[in-house]
């Protein structure tokens, strides 16, 4: 867990500085900064200790953006991607990063700060599906292939094992139905080494110790029987202009409700 977050200008100025958890003395911007600049080259390690204190910082703007933490088994690559989300952040709304920039909109940055970081202990448990699918020009589906992976994002201090149950239905290649409800079938499963799968045959539940930050526990993939029709329709249309050249016109219609998120990444026509 982030124990405390600062942001120093080039020369060591101290710019930001919030203390969550109070584990940590005053003084780890002077630390950090004297670690940075005895080292020699021009780019210090990502992540540094000192007696029992963890660095793990960036360069955006030409500032260091710093956080530190005393769990030697915090993820350091989820307290990167916080960092850079954040610097993100404070360039959407400031407009640039820079030493000024951060002078004239402190207030906004530590406002910015208690609502990134002081949060209630949650995870979240997301589904995302990648569908490739081959539509002839009539609109019959030819072909489907569905790729996809439950992650866990946890944002707890914390976590003791959680129970993740699935559909009692749920099946994998050529294993027969459990019972008489709705079927959800795979062709291929895996699963993430940390998670433990002694009540998955019986129960169909996934059992794991979720560490901070985000990771993938389960990939599954389909081929081509797909469970229900596509989530989307496509209506070709091919025109004659006036010069003889064809023109094809394709409507893609999505019967998805609207607060489904869909990233439809590109669409390919065939001479065939």
């Amino acid at each position: 867990m982030i124990s405390q977050i600062f942001i120093l200008s080039s020369k060591g100025d101290h710019l930001i500085y919030k203390d969550f958890r109070g584990d940590v003395g005053s003084d780890v911007q002077n630390i950090f900064y004297e670690k940075v600049i005895a080292l020699t080259g021009d780019q210090p390690p990502i992540v540094m200790s000192h007696k029992g204190i963890y660095f793990i910082h960036i360069r955006q703007g030409g500032l260091y953006w710093v956080a530190t933490t005393t769990t030697p088994d915090s993820s350091p690559f989820a307290v990167i991607e916080f960092l850079n989300r954040f610097a993100a952040l404070l360039k959407d709304y400031c407009g640039s990063l820079s030493e000024k920039t951060v002078q004239l909109n402190f207030a906004l940055i530590y406002e910015l700060l208690d609502e990134v970081v002081v949060r209630k202990s949650e995870i979240f448990v997301d589904v995302i599906e990648r569908l490739s699918v081959v539509i002839g020009s009539n609109g019959v589906l030819m072909k489907a292939d569905v790729e996809g992976e439950v992650r866990v994002k946890c944002y707890m201090p914390s976590c003791s094992e959680i129970r993740i149950g699935m559909n009692e239905e749920f099946s994998i290649g050529k294993a027969q139905l459990r019972g008489y409800g709705a079927a959800v079938h795979v062709d291929e499963c895996s699963f993430h080494q940390s998670v433990r799968l002694d009540e998955f045959d019986s129960n169909r539940i996934l059992r794991l110790c979720p560490s901070q930050g985000e990771q993938t526990v389960m990939q599954y993939q389909l081929s081509d029987n797909l469970p229900s029709v596509p989530p989307f329709r496509l209506f070709p249309t091919i025109e004659r202009d006036n010069g003889g050249r064809l023109l094809m016109y394709l409507k893609l219609r999505c019967d998805l409700p609207p607060k489904r998120l869909v990233l439809i990444s590109h669409v390919h026509t065939s001479n065939y």
